[in-house]
């Protein structure tokens, strides 16, 4: 699942807030995925998606099925982090996506996680509609390997 090779076309800064953080005061294992959430809703504001009303505008709306999350390293209070995303398959109502967050001295975290485009009105899974699997496949398409996704730096934040 290692994706430091990996491009990601889209970067999402975050800062540690208090209640992030647990009695190790580190960030929490399970905050990660808000994170992820966040900088996800994030990238597709980047695309032009107005995400307050993406369910009533577009028909999407996402629900996760599956995560995996590889902890490195610690995050702590305060620290500025960003987290790559970038969707590594599209499927007919499902997604894959991949994310790398990093802090200051390099990966803290990596996932995979798979979505879904929930119809919360009848319960089930729908099709991804054409402008945004559009919209995505052109930003992967844009995406490079790139010095940024592999060394774990945070410059430029």
């Amino acid at each position: 699942m290692a994706p430091d090779s990996m491009s990601f076309p889209f970067w999402h800064s975050e800062r540690v807030r208090f209640r992030d953080v647990d009695l190790q005061h580190i960030v929490y294992y399970g905050k990660y995925l808000d994170y992820f959430d966040n900088a996800l809703y994030e990238y597709l504001r980047s695309l032009g998606f107005d995400t307050g009303e993406i369910d009533e505008r577009h028909g999407f709306d996402t629900s996760v099925v599956r995560a995996e999350i590889d902890y490195r390293a610690p995050a702590r209070f305060d620290e500025l982090l960003r987290i790559g995303v970038r969707i590594t398959r599209l499927g007919n109502s499902s997604f894959d996506t991949m994310y790398e967050v990093q802090n200051e001295r390099g990966v803290v975290c990596s996932a995979k996680l798979i979505l879904v485009n929930y119809d919360a009105r009848s319960g089930k899974a729908r099709q991804i509609p054409a402008g945004i699997r559009d919209a995505i496949e052109q930003s992967n398409a844009g995406a490079t390997p790139s010095e940024e996704s592999s060394d774990a730096r945070l410059e430029g934040v």
